[in-house]
């Protein structure tokens, strides 16, 4: 199975995945936001909040914020019906922003290649997420692994960037990450 490539060897797994087009990797990228898109209204409604402490995939983080403070009061129960369809929506949202985004940054460093770079490195960094996204704390866990193969080893091997500047700007990220999170109690903004 891919997603056991991935967390097992994310370096040779970019390799492998350096020829291939666009339609792997949203597949991909698919199949894990349409599982928590079903998982995570599951577990909300058993009472555990998506939120920047037990969510490591921001579609979660966004639906939630939206099914807590709009639809549950409005819709009751079928508000997580919705909160489901908005998780898959939020997930499309980001993945264009990221690859978008992570293209620029890594042109900008330097790196060789197309946005298709980027695409692959944003849909497959969503990987992790499946190990406990929806979990207090193991998201956290969840949350470090897919940010570096988002930013990290996917770019690294797709846009042959240097090492050292990988690293940098894993650790710029990551830096503002927590500086946020402990200052606003958000992540990225959300």
């Amino acid at each position: 199975m891919r997603l056991f490539d991935l967390l097992k060897d994310p370096t040779g797994f970019f390799e492998n995945s350096r020829e291939e087009g666009y339609k792997p990797a949203f597949r991909f990228m698919l199949e894990i936001a349409l599982f928590l898109s079903i998982v995570t209204p599951v577990v909300n409604y058993l009472g555990i909040e998506s939120t920047d402490f037990s969510s490591s995939f921001q579609a979660q983080i966004l639906a939630y914020r939206i099914l807590k403070d709009i639809l549950l009061p409005k819709y009751g129960i079928y508000a997580y019906f919705v909160g489901a369809l908005l998780i898959l929506v939020f997930s499309l949202v980001i993945l264009l922003f990221l690859t978008v985004f992570q293209h620029i940054v890594f042109r900008l460093m330097g790196g060789k290649g197309g946005i298709l770079n980027a695409w692959k490195s944003s849909c497959y960094g969503v990987g992790p997420c499946v190990l406990g996204s929806f979990l207090p704390f193991i998201s956290l866990f969840a949350a470090f692994y897919s940010l570096i193969i988002q930013l990290y080893a996917g770019p690294k091997i797709l846009y042959v960037v240097k090492e050292s500047r990988a690293i940098i700007y894993l650790a710029i990220i990551i830096a503002l990450t927590f500086i946020e999170m402990f200052v606003r109690g958000t992540t990225v903004g959300f």
